[in-house]
């Protein structure tokens, strides 16, 4: 079967002429139309990416379309395509079908590109002078949206070197630091200026930030979460992210040759895998199963092929105490009970199940909480979190703030699209005449459920859409009997024998050709690509071509509204509606 995009011209020939004598338009009750909706892999984003546009413009082969467009939404895809946990693959309806579209992989074969050419320097088309504090994921893209919008931005940074959690909580294997490197010097060069070593509340006062038009507040979440036993400040204990930061900075801690690591998110198993890329032999605690681990799933099945051990459905309860000191834990078997306010099904202590594991380390690595000493106490906050709007506001006028240190979902797609709606509120506020006549609404910019588009708030949409609807079209209304299956080009791996005691990148990518086979296995859900197969199956040949964004035209006067062409759609891009209205 042939197919073709919506961005290249129809390939499949058809006449183009109705049935004149007979009119058969006075039949219909209801009447097809085409309607482009959104594909849930748009909708699932948390940076707010056209996803199906850009994996349509790829298989086109027109790869630096699909740049421009991917750099619209999200400024960092060498890193997102490396370290998300792409829940866009998890909505993906091809996954009903196969398997899902290798968007994560398609994405770092762009970002690796963009990397490769610097950018052209921003205009600064604005008087304003922003404060970005904090240079993770979310610093990062608020300060990039920032100096494209026009604005004038400097990234206020605590460390020696920018990059924030992406420098110091991401293992090398995951996140080359020469990718990160380079991701800096790219925003550099667009116009984002850094200044590093320098903490608020330490080097620069509160006070100082007042000369800024706008402040926006991304300083991430750096202190471990206590597990809550006895003697767990002692000195067989660390923190994962403290661990992490020290192994990332060229450092290799003294941890012994058994270690415990405690605790099922994505801290826990890097901490695990490093720990083995330290000669060690880790074994992760946690207290649920693994169905119900928060950690990426590509990341735990990575480290059970390279050897890391799991014991599920255990959690530590003491101290043990050796004849030489301590030497590992006491832990108790649990069991899971109703579902708590996290959707999983809380875990339970069994009574009498109680079980000691011997350690040198052990490792807790149960999540992260912010520390807010440093801001006025005016600012609201939820325990150890600041409360923000839908645009990143604070409760104080000019200051916004988004990423780990608020109540968002802590992930490096969620603090992306964070700085993103900050930018967007930060524009807004200091340039009202951007806003929309009607005071375009944050619903309106976003793509169903996801999160903002910067195309949405600047007017600036790239594709041609008919009669859009922010509504995510679901695999029961596409028709897969016009797709074959297809293998899924998986990432490639390389063998934890090339890796021990290195911090090589264990994925090295797919190449641009597999990147384009694997764009080729995209649905393009929701939305009109020209396949034609309306045209070419319409009984009463009431479909022709159109010109121009108008693909195709239906005349009413023969069209008996019988539904064949909205049945036949593949991709679930018609509808049909009562006639009148």
């Amino acid at each position: 079967m042939k197919q073709t995009t919506r961005y290249g011209p129809p390939r499949v020939a058809s006449s183009t002429t109705s049935t004149v004598a007979n009119q058969t338009g006075s039949w219909k009750y209801i009447r097809p139309f085409y309607q482009d909706k959104i594909a849930p892999c748009n909708a699932a984003c948390p940076v707010g990416i056209d996803i199906e546009a850009y994996i349509a413009l790829i298989r086109e082969g027109r790869w630096q379309g699909a740049r421009e467009l991917l750099l619209q939404e999200n400024p960092l895809p060498a890193i997102t395509g490396r370290v998300c946990d792409h829940p866009c693959e998890q909505a993906c309806n091809r996954s009903q079908f196969d398997a899902a579209v290798s968007i994560h992989a398609v994405e770092r074969v762009i970002g690796d590109m963009i990397l490769q050419t610097p950018p052209a320097r921003a205009n600064s088309t604005s008087t304003h002078t922003i404060a970005v504090v904090g240079s993770g994921p979310a610093g990062l893209a608020c300060a990039y949206h920032l100096v494209k919008l026009g604005h004038d931005v400097i990234v206020i940074e605590a460390a020696a070197e920018p990059g924030g959690m992406l420098r110091l909580g991401i293992p090398e294997f995951r996140l080359p630091r020469r990718i990160l490197d380079q991701q800096i010097e790219w925003l550099e060069a667009l116009g984002v200026c850094f200044r590093t070593n320098t903490e608020l509340g330490t080097d620069i006062a509160w006070e100082d930030l007042s000369k800024f038009d706008a402040v926006f507040l991304a300083t991430g979440a750096h202190s471990g979460r206590m597990i809550g036993i006895d003697e767990e400040d002692g000195p067989t204990f660390m923190s994962g992210l403290d661990f992490l930061k020290a192994v990332n900075v060229g450092q290799r801690p003294s941890i012994g040759r058994e270690i415990l690591v405690i605790g099922g998110g994505n801290t826990a198993i890097d901490c695990a895998r490093t720990v083995l890329r330290l000669g060690a032999d880790p074994l992760v605690v946690y207290r649920r199963t693994r169905n119900e681990m928060p950690a990426i799933e590509q990341e735990i099945r990575e480290a059970e092929s390279e050897g890391v051990r799991f014991q599920f459905l255990s959690a530590p309860v003491s101290v043990r105490h050796g004849e030489s000191g301590t030497r590992g834990l006491n832990c108790i078997r649990m069991e899971l009970g109703p579902v708590d306010a996290s959707g999983r099904r809380r875990p339970v202590p069994v009574t009498g199940s109680e079980f000691t594991i011997a350690s040198d380390t052990i490792i807790k690595a149960i999540g992260e909480t912010s520390q807010l000493d440093y801001l006025p106490v005016a600012l609201e906050r939820e325990g150890t979190s600041l409360i923000v709007g839908g645009l990143g506001e604070t409760n104080i006028h000019t200051v916004f703030a988004g990423g780990d240190m608020t109540e968002d979902t802590r992930s490096v797609a969620f603090a992306l699209g964070a700085g993103k709606r900050g930018a967007i509120g930060i524009d807004r506020l200091l340039r009202p005449g951007r806003r929309q006549p009607d005071e375009l609404a944050v619903e309106q910019l976003k793509f169903a459920d996801g999160n903002v588009s910067m195309a949405r708030w600047m007017s600036s949409d790239p594709v041609a859409r008919a009669a859009p609807v922010n509504r995510v079209v679901s695999f029961d209304e596409l028709n897969v009997n016009h797709f074959r299956h297809l293998a899924r080009n998986e990432d490639r791996t390389t063998m934890m024998e090339e890796n021990q005691g290195s911090f090589q990148e264990v994925n090295p990518g797919l190449t641009s050709e597999d990147a384009i086979t694997e764009a080729g296995r995209c649905f393009n859900c929701g939305v009109c690509n020209g396949c034609e197969l309306c045209l070419i199956l319409c009984p009463d040949i009431a479909i022709s071509r159109g010109t121009g964004e108008e693909r195709f035209i239906i005349d009413m006067a023969h069209c008996k509204g019988c539904g064949i062409c909205v049945e036949e759609c593949p991709r679930g891009a018609m509808a049909m509606t009562r006639e009148g209205l």
